[in-house]
């Protein structure tokens, strides 16, 4: 089989679904499939992960692209209009099947496969233009978000196969396409399948920035600082425990909301909140172990239009962890069954702050103890293993 990849993305770059890209690509080469990676290039020179560079089956084409300023919508959407129009160029003409990674313009790339009568399987990680409204960029009467809701609603129809990564978007797209197509579920994984034990002394992120063991009772949000967590029930958490000296707040990430972050925390004096960049992709793992609490601000009804990806990383390392969440989905339901992790209902900052509270009253952790889950590693064993990557083989093949 000759197999498109078509990215919306690029290896050159950290991403969120990087290392479940590379673990699909192995999966297919080592499945006997020829393929061909379309993606972006911004001339930083790594076309591939080491781990990929061996496999023979795989090429890659790498098409020119020039980032657009990041909070400009308009500019990043046409741009991705004009890069898939671009790269489809690079489609083999005797390409078997072609695969759709998400994307917020990904109804481009369907529309323009099917032209080309290729069979696609389109994998939805989030659901465009919904979390558009529910993040407040864009009105649900709007002439704009009707108009771009009918593209991706044809572009689910025509996909042969649509596959996305929770029950809860499942059930959104379900609603999309008025029940007429069918929906396939293959959670995401994490880095690996066995839990992170990385002890406070070989924590990448704590010797760079020399923090002990002692210095205080770290809570942690790591990954984008966007639309998509909720900033206002991070601060107002944070607002709640600001008396308890020896309780800190470590964000690690970037994104649109991280300067009006910076801005509130200058203003209203936190002293409790510490913001940090990026880490390397390979030490993302680091970042949740050195947690005595993982936090996860989502706001209301996101987790039907997309599921964080941190998930899967922090249930690997068990640290105990508190999440908002609509109580009704069906992902809350599943972690409010994982010890050492507490749901609470979005906005509710005073239901995080006491639940934050309370892992601080319960751990000794001044004299360096730690509290693991006894089940999130069977958990995510159970729902979203590395090996859930041949399940989009076993699609490809039928």
């Amino acid at each position: 089989m000759k197999l498109v990849v078509w990215s919306s993305y690029s290896f050159e770059d950290s991403y969120a679904e990087y290392h479940i890209m590379e673990e699909r690509l192995k999966a297919y080469a080592a499945s006997g499939f020829d393929i061909i990676l379309i993606q972006k290039s911004f001339h930083k020179g790594k076309k591939l992960p080491e781990s990929l560079k061996s496999y023979s089956k795989i090429k890659t084409v790498d098409i020119p692209f020039e980032q657009p300023e990041k909070l400009s919508f308009a500019k990043r959407y046409l741009s991705e209009i004009k890069y898939y129009s671009q790269s489809s160029k690079a489609i083999p003409k005797d390409t078997d099947a072609i695969f759709i990674q998400s994307s917020f313009a990904a109804w481009k790339a369907v529309r323009i496969s099917k032209k080309k009568k290729l069979k696609v399987i389109y994998n939805v990680q989030d659901i465009f233009p919904n979390d558009a409204v529910i993040t407040g960029k864009l009105s649900e009467s709007s002439p704009i978000y009707k108009v771009l809701r009918s593209f991706q609603r044809k572009a689910y129809m025509s996909s042969n196969r649509v596959v996305t990564i929770s029950e809860d978007l499942k059930k959104t797209l379900q609603n999309e396409t008025g029940g007429k197509k069918q929906i396939d579920v293959i959670y995401n994984w994490s880095y690996q399948n066995e839990p992170y034990r990385i002890a406070d002394k070989d924590n990448h992120f704590l010797k760079k920035h020399g923090i002990n063991r002692k210095d205080c009772f770290r809570v942690v949000y790591a990954g984008n600082i966007g639309q998509m967590m909720d900033a206002d029930m991070l601060l107002s958490t944070a607002e709640r425990l600001r008396e308890y000296k020896d309780i800190k707040f470590f964000l690690i990430g970037g994104g649109s909301n991280e300067q009006y972050i910076r801005q509130q925390v200058e203003e209203e004096h936190l002293e409790n909140v510490a913001l940090y960049p990026f880490q390397p992709i390979e030490y993302a793992p680091d970042n949740y172990c050195m947690a005595d609490v993982n936090i996860n601000p989502v706001p209301k009804g996101v987790i039907y239009t997309c599921m964080p990806s941190k998930t899967a990383t922090c249930l690997l390392s068990e640290k105990p962890t508190v999440v908002s969440l609509d109580l009704d989905s069906d992902m809350a339901n599943r972690l409010q069954k994982v010890d050492q992790w507490t749901v609470v209902a979005p906005g509710d900052d005073k239901a995080m702050a006491e639940a934050i509270l309370q892992y601080y009253k319960d751990i000794d952790w001044r004299n360096g103890e730690e509290k693991r889950s006894r089940n999130a590693a069977q958990f995510l064993k159970e729902l979203g293993p590395v090996e859930n990557a041949y399940q989009y083989v076993d699609i490809l093949k039928n």
